[in-house]
């Protein structure tokens, strides 16, 4: 490797006229925003550790766990 880097090479470039700072930061803020922004978002996975409904203290036969803890681990 050698200790002087290249200068980087500007990706927008100034043709004809001579615009003032605010102009060339409105123009690099509308060409920055036409790249489309960020992605949408994809399906969340649901995580259920630590739901309220498993720090019930039933019977493990008890029809109250069979009906609030497995009813609400199958919703979707």
């Amino acid at each position: 490797m050698s200790d002087q880097q290249e200068p980087l090479q500007p990706h927008l470039e100034v043709l004809k006229g001579n615009p003032s700072d605010e102009e060339l930061a409105a123009l690099i803020a509308v060409v920055g925003s036409a790249g489309g922004g960020a992605p949408e978002p994809g399906p969340v996975d649901r995580n259920l550790w630590g739901h309220p409904v498993d720090k019930l203290r039933y019977s493990i036969f008890s029809w109250q766990r069979v009906t609030l803890l497995e009813r609400t681990h199958m919703r979707r």
